[in-house]
């Protein structure tokens, strides 16, 4: 048992490193992720004429109002058509093969074939608590698309589908969402390191597009891989520039895992190759953790008198707060400076993280009042899962858009081959205020040095230079 607990905590922090190096939601497991693709008693979503009834997903939260326009398009897996309602790859209590969609054609104003576009990432099991808001996101947007219209007339479905982290099973449900489905693209791939690089190479070869996701350092020299935020490199010195910019002090400190090397990609670049002392700030202070630790008491000790003022812990979430906790007790309250998939929205009311620090690599996702910003929380209201949204349900929001622009670009030929088309043509484009801008080529995008930042105040997430990026 202890062995099997040990596993499941590392492929939780595999998830929510493969964030911090890129981009956490709530903790939302297998069947919660079923029940949110899943309409339950209603036909699936290639069955429902336009125009017709479906009905609205059986998700915790759900507050879409089933005697209204019912357009959540969360119905099973039917892709376009093909396979029965509810159809999953393995039992509720696998990791891994269940498939729903969202979209289909029910919204009442779209007409004509689906636009068929999916995702696969880690959405069940320890990973979901890091990245199951993605999945989530992917279908608000659908959900949105659609009772708005749809893209060029054309409802959108998209099928999600769930590796549980597993990279034989990420594989082939890729291959799934190609071949059999005939999707167009997938959308907001939240995956771990293992599970994109076991279909990476497929869909290079497929020429198959992949539009966001969590934007890890394989992401590079990807042609088919359209990132929607900056390099793992330029995300953590964008991170090292927010402290330096806005914290109350510059001694800077850091705790970084001992369980991946992705914690230790994070290190090397803040102290070994010096980002964080080119941001500006002092540093002090490292420290390797474990996140199996119950207590860090050494470590707070140790920081606190080597005099740090931003702290920043570089670890899954749970691992962050039992930091915290225990920096607590020893009067040890710095600045917190942190990357994003680190946080859950729900830190905001601890007193730990008051004034802290986070950076983002896709939009803030509270305390924006742009139009962009509120297209995306009016969805979220009304398709999300119940909960503030967090930076997972940011990141595959701004994927589902970089889509849609590229598929609203392609008119009546939306394609495999259009949408990459129609991509590589893009010039500095932020979607509204959504990304850093964006310019693809050849080789994948371009990587423009610019971050957004976030901070806790009065228990509150807030985005104090709104949508204006912090840029070196």
């Amino acid at each position: 048992m202890r062995i099997w607990t040990r596993s499941r905590v590392l492929v939780a922090l595999f998830a929510v490193t493969a964030l911090v190096i890129a981009a956490c939601g709530t903790r939302v497991d297998h069947d919660s992720i079923v029940r949110a693709a899943d309409t339950g008693a209603g036909p699936a979503a290639s069955d429902v004429a336009p125009g017709e009834p479906g009905s609205v997903a059986d998700a915790p939260g759900a507050t879409a109002d089933p005697d209204s326009d019912p357009t959540t398009g969360e119905a099973a897996d039917s892709g376009r058509g093909d396979g029965p309602a509810g159809e999953r790859g393995g039992s509720s209590g696998d990791a891994g093969g269940a498939k729903g969609d969202s979209g289909g054609d029910q919204g009442g104003a779209t007409n004509g074939e689906p636009i068929v576009i999916g995702t696969v990432g880690a959405y069940s099991g320890p990973g979901g608590a890091a990245l199951a808001q993605g999945a989530r996101g992917l279908q608000a947007w659908g959900a949105h698309v659609n009772a708005n219209g749809g893209i060029n007339g054309r409802p959108v479905k998209v099928i999600v589908m769930d590796d549980g982290g597993d990279a034989a099973k990420a594989r082939s449900l890729m291959k799934e969402l190609v071949e059999e489905h005939n999707a167009v693209a997938a959308v907001a791939a939240m995956t771990v390191v293992e599970t994109l690089n076991s279909w990476k190479g497929y869909v290079h070869e497929k020429k198959f597009p992949v539009v966001g996701g969590t934007c890890g350092p394989e992401w590079v020299k990807a042609p088919m891989l359209f990132r929607q935020c900056p390099s793992s490199a330029n995300q953590i010195y964008g991170t090292a520039l927010v402290g330096a910019k806005h914290g109350d002090g510059t001694k800077f400190g850091g705790l970084f895992c001992s369980e991946t090397q992705s914690c230790t990609y994070v290190e090397e670049q803040l102290f070994d190759k010096g980002g964080a002392k080119r941001a500006g700030l002092d540093p002090v202070y490292r420290a390797r953790i474990s996140v199996f630790q119950a207590d860090f008491t050494a470590e707070c000790i140790q920081a606190r008198n080597a005099g740090v003022e931003l702290f920043m812990v570089i670890a899954d979430p749970n691992t962050v707060e039992r930091v915290t906790s225990s920096c607590r007790r020893q009067n040890f309250t710095p600045q917190y400076l942190q990357m994003s998939s680190t946080m859950r929205p729900q830190f905001a009311s601890n007193p730990s993280f008051e004034n802290g620090l986070v950076s983002m690599s896709v939009f803030p996702f509270a305390g924006l009042s742009t139009p962009a910003f509120k297209e995306f929380a009016a969805a979220w209201e009304r398709f999300g899962d119940g909960n503030a949204p967090g930076p997972a349900a940011a990141q595959a929001w701004a994927s589902a858009k970089l889509f849609e622009k590229a598929a609203s670009s392609a008119g009546s030929e939306i394609s495999r081959s259009s949408i990459v088309t129609q991509l590589r043509k893009l010039r500095d484009e932020r979607l509204g205020g959504l990304t850093v801008p964006l310019n693809y080529d050849s080789s994948g995008v371009s990587d423009v040095p610019c971050t957004y930042y976030m901070r806790i105040a009065g228990g509150k997430w807030t985005a104090p230079e709104g949508d204006d990026l912090t840029c070196w």
